[in-house]
């Protein structure tokens, strides 16, 4: 994963300096979504920073970090913990335009995610910062998606965006079967430039 992310960098690198100068290829977008990962509701805050490569290609990176919203769990104890998790993403989206306005994406992702359980509220005051977490795990994620695009003009456009979100295998005895496995659903605004 390393070498193709080091590859993929060098390229981008080396390709942003063959074009004209008045040519939009960068992307940079803000991402506010929602999943049903394993059940349970989730909100989500993300970064997105493509370049193009032709009319029809976009490669870049996505970077997310979700909170559960729906569900709360309880030790032992009795004390409450959260889950909580982000990603970053080599991003593929192959798309197509229609008309001068309407662009469709499909978007493609595959990446490396952190899952966490962190105690909240009262408890959590009560002890060292290095006690509040639970439990840690890295995994693999991947993604694929729909992303229709409305441009308002040259260089700003908002998307709606719909997919599904799997994971590798969750290495923690707190989490579920497919945790973080589901439906997602994001809206972002990018900016050309």
């Amino acid at each position: 994963m390393k070498k193709i992310t080091l590859y993929v960098m060098m390229c981008l690198v080396l390709s942003a300096g063959s074009v004209a100068a008045d040519e939009c290829l960068w992307n940079a977008a803000v991402v506010v979504g929602g999943s049903n990962s394993g059940g349970d509701g989730m909100g989500g805050l993300g970064v997105e920073v493509t370049r193009e490569f032709g009319r029809n290609l976009e490669v870049g990176f996505h970077a997310y970090a979700q909170s559960e919203v729906s569900n709360e769990y309880k030790d032992a104890e009795g004390n409450e913990y959260h889950l909580t998790s982000g990603y970053s993403a080599l991003l593929v989206k192959p798309k197509f335009r229609i008309g001068e306005r309407l662009e469709i994406g499909l978007p493609l992702e595959t990446g490396t995610g952190l899952l966490q359980y962190r105690y909240m509220g009262e408890y959590r005051e009560d002890v060292r910062w290095t006690e509040e977490i639970l439990d840690q795990v890295t995994h693999s994620i991947y993604s694929a998606g729909l992303e229709p695009k409305l441009f308002f003009n040259r260089h700003s456009a908002v998307s709606l965006a719909v997919g599904y979100r799997g994971t590798g295998p969750l290495r923690t005895s707190l989490a579920d079967s497919g945790e973080l496995n589901g439906v997602w659903g994001r809206m972002s605004y990018s900016y050309r430039f």
